[in-house]
């Protein structure tokens, strides 16, 4: 079937072929709505009778469309037009990787970068739930920019059975996908693909295996003149790569990759990225040096040694702290599947973890007695703040001894007689060591302490945003004398530990995009990258012979909707972490931030999408906390001291709001009349507290007592404003006066969301991991009703359900929550 130029497909007029073969027909396309370039992919005519063709064909293009991730197509639209299906993904410029290759092998440098990519892209899928199962350099694009696109996934699941005198070719062989049949592309295949057995994602780490010894050396392992010998190749063949070709490190990754039993290779592609970023950082390198890219820190540290990496966690969920015990075994919190948080202990060697027994409870600290500082009730309060009581046990197990409640952070004075914590005082934090005495105490959120080895300093993180995870290292001594602040500030921090001879703290941070790397800082404030990631590294605790105990966490925070009494939910995240900030009174858009690798700049990037899934749009980077009651405005921060900037979601001239006055805006909303914002800010020197703020003229004036709590909602009148008094009560404020009164009905605990368009209810919810309920409350009566109940449908790595929404009627809700999957790794040879 041909299709000519100005022909239609739905809204979508072709502009010219592409190209054709047994995968498709594509197309260049215009789509006028957008006003962009698409590329159109029809399913070919001897397919168009066949049902089970077509309805497996749709379904692949669904799949595929509920990924997201920048080196995976993005597909934009299916559809079907005069009885013909296709499939509509962004328009690409550049080439494939066969097409690149055709020039002789690939730089070193330039090879492990693509390598990094593909992994990537692999890994967003593989999360998913969906494998590639033909992995090969024509299904690998590379644009103009240097991105890798990796296409087709999962169709050549509705191609034609083995196409006669299919050889070695490259083409792809597919029967069905039941096991006992055979199915990809035979120099690509896994030998379980080979044997027609079931396959996993590890079939890919295989296929991605054979590509990169591809891509590097120009030789294939196991590629011969037939499509027999071929997958004999692979079933049999010994892989060896061209004299000199490759580095030792490298060498071990791809053979560990090209393992025969699927049982012995990599068993998570994670691990292979983790694997070849190392190997970048450890001056083991392809290319000899570290990766080109932007860091925070001034230099990567050359080792003599090499690195080595243990894996010591292996099941699906998040792990909140770990630390090395005296005994050698090391101690963690977990929240394994839809489990609690609780306490595991851990042997290197041995894949089996020992649970505690003690549910809701994480790990502090250790002592070198061997005693356990414990957070019972551990949970987070807002954002990453977290709070919970301290206790102590033995190492071997026992009834709990609580100390003290409200506790953030502890550790152990290196006697083991007494603790040096983080509390928070009212709205600002302290950090007391022992437990009474006040070292140091103030208004920005603090975190992450630690001990010095000698007992005469201590380390946390200073965090400039409430609730919000960047940061920068400070170092204090006894007196809260400050003895160093690092020079970057890092756009996401987690964790801190000395060195065994205290002079230097690391951390993990991120800076740029480029991932949370494990980072030093001397006390004279000098940086140096000492381990690079290409996602998220936790640092949890370094050993007194060096050993340092890190986590590698596949992070996203996931955005999903829905309405009221039931109907399928729907997954609105765009990239790794979409954190919603407003849904529209009518319940069809939201308004969200990309706050985390896929942003466009250091500043998060704000889009609006729409509740019925099509393509996210780009509005413009910052923070963007408030949509006018039209939809048609939102109010963004970009971060130039108190200005805020009105800008259009549509047609219109952006405006801009001077606030000098306020020194940390958290939070803002618009007033219904459209004239005002409510914001949650403090000025220089005060506590944080509610303004209400004019938009022409920048004046402002405070709405109920400092150390007001978000979340808040305005009445539809715009007269009122719910809001968390200082004390935990939710309390109503007027607009215009000092009068207030407690939310009949409301216990302390409840967050409040929304105020119904008639001023009778508001609804409020209570905080949750895995499941939470808003309830809808009646303002003259205190009557509380249970209005809906949410819960994700997979609970693996759900640390929270937070921020939730909900329209003024209360038919449609929208929802987030952070999914951490942890893995956890003993470091050696860093030190």
């Amino acid at each position: 079937m041909q299709l000519s130029p100005g022909a239609r497909l739905g809204p979508y007029q072709i502009v010219a072929p592409i190209g054709a073969g047994g995968m498709g027909e594509v197309y260049r396309a215009r789509d006028p709505r957008m006003a962009r370039d698409v590329a159109i992919k029809i399913l070919p005519l001897m397919f168009l009778e066949s049902g089970e063709r077509r309805e497996r064909f749709e379904q692949e293009a669904r799949t595929t469309g509920a990924l997201s991730h920048p080196n995976l197509l993005v597909v934009h639209d299916v559809g079907t037009e005069e009885g013909i299906p296709f499939i509509v993904s962004e328009m690409l410029e550049g080439e494939t990787l066969r097409q690149r290759l055709q020039g002789g092998p690939l730089p070193l440098k330039k090879g492990i970068a693509y390598a990094i990519q593909i992994a990537n892209g692999l890994s967003a899928a593989h999360e998913r739930g969906v494998v590639h199962r033909d992995l090969k350099p024509e299904n690998i694009f590379i644009t103009n920019d240097d991105r890798v696109k990796l296409l087709d996934f999962g169709l050549a699941k509705v191609l034609s059975d083995v196409a006669e005198g299919a050889e070695a070719s490259g083409a792809t062989i597919q029967r069905k996908t039941s096991p006992g049949v055979v199915m990809g592309t035979p120099a690509y295949m896994a030998p379980e693909q080979v044997r027609g057995d079931a396959i996993d994602a590890r079939a890919d780490i295989f296929a991605f295996g054979v590509v990169v010894v591809e891509m590097l050396t120009s030789s294939h392992p196991f590629q011969r003149t037939s499509s027999a010998e071929t997958m004999g190749a692979v079933m049999n063949a010994e892989v060896s790569f061209p004299s000199g070709s490759l580095s030792p490190g490298l060498e071990r990754i791809l053979q560990h990759t090209l393992e025969k039993q699927a049982s012995r290779r990599f068993q998570s592609i994670k691990d292979v990225i983790f694997a070849l970023d190392m190997l970048s950082g450890s001056g083991d390198s392809p290319a000899a040096q570290p990766r080109s890219r932007p860091r925070a820190a001034k230099q990567v540290e050359k080792r003599s040694q090499e690195v080595a990496l243990q894996r010591l966690t292996f099941r699906r969920g998040f792990i909140l702290t770990a630390r090395f015990a005296p005994d050698g075994s090391v101690i963690y919190g977990a929240a394994w599947e839809d489990e609690s948080l609780q306490l595991y202990s851990s042997y290197p060697g041995n894949p089996e973890s020992r649970p505690f027994g003690q549910a809701n409870t994480d790990i502090l600290a250790i002592s070198r007695q061997g005693d356990l500082a414990v957070s019972l009730g551990r949970h987070f309060e807002v954002g990453w703040i977290t709070a919970g009581t301290l206790a102590r046990m033995p190492l071997a197990g026992g009834t709990p001894r609580e100390v003290c409640e409200h506790m953030q952070d502890a550790d152990w004075s290196p006697d083991g007689k007494s603790f040096a914590i983080i509390r928070r005082i009212g709205n600002s934090f302290a950090i007391e060591y022992p437990i009474g005495h006040l070292i140091l105490e103030t208004e920005h959120w603090i975190s992450h302490l630690r001990l010095s080895p000698k007992n005469d300093m201590i380390a946390y993180l200073d965090h400039p945003i409430y609730g919000d995870d960047a940061g920068r290292v400070s170092v204090i001594d006894l007196k809260g004398k400050k003895i160093v602040d690092s020079p970057s500030v890092w756009s996401s921090t987690s964790g801190v530990a000395w060195t065994p001879k205290g002079d230097e703290v690391w951390l993990a941070g991120e800076r740029r995009m480029v991932g949370r790397d494990l980072i030093a800082v001397s006390l004279t404030g000098k940086e140096r990258v000492v381990l690079p990631a290409p996602g998220r590294l936790t640092l949890h605790d370094i050993s007194p012979q060096g050993e340092v105990l890190v986590s590698y966490d596949n992070a996203r925070r996931e955005i999903i909707s829905g309405k009221r009494g039931g109907g399928d939910e729907r997954n609105l995240t765009w990239f790794d972490w979409s954190f919603p900030t407003a849904l529209s009174h009518d319940g069809e858009k939201i308004l969200f931030e990309e706050q985390g690798a896929g942003r466009r700049s250091e500043a998060n990037s704000i889009y609006l999408r729409a509740v019925g899934g099509t393509p996210a749009v780009y509005l413009g980077d910052g923070r963007a906390r408030a949509a006018s009651t039209d939809g048609k405005w939102i109010v963004v921060h970009t971060g130039k001291g108190g200005h805020f900037e009105i800008l259009p979601t549509g047609a219109g001239q952006p405006r801009v709001v001077h606030a000098d006055w306020i020194e940390t805006p958290v939070w803002w909303h618009w007033f219904p009349d459209g004239k005002r914002l409510l914001v949650w800010g403090n000025e220089p020197g005060k506590h944080t507290r509610m303004y209400e703020v004019d938009i022409e003229s920048g004046s402002h004036r405070p709405v109920g007592p400092e150390e007001t709590r978000w979340p808040s909602a305005i009445s539809a009148d715009g007269t009122e404003v719910v809001a968390i008094a200082p004390d935990g009560d939710v309390v109503i404020y007027a607009t215009g006066s000092d009068h207030s009164r407690q939310l009949a009905g409301s216990q302390r605990g409840d967050h409040p969301i929304q105020w119904s368009q008639d001023n009778k209810y508001i609804w409020v919810y209570r905080r949750g991991r895995l499941r939470l309920t808003i309830d809808r409350i009646d303002i003259e009566s205190g009557e509380r009703t249970v209005w809906q109940e949410l819960k994700p449908n997979d609970p693996a790595g759900v640390m929270d359900i937070m921020p939730v929404y909900i329209t003024p009627d209360g038919e449609n809700y929208a929802y987030s929550f952070r999914r951490y999957l942890s893995e956890l790794y003993i470091v050696s040879g860093l030190l």
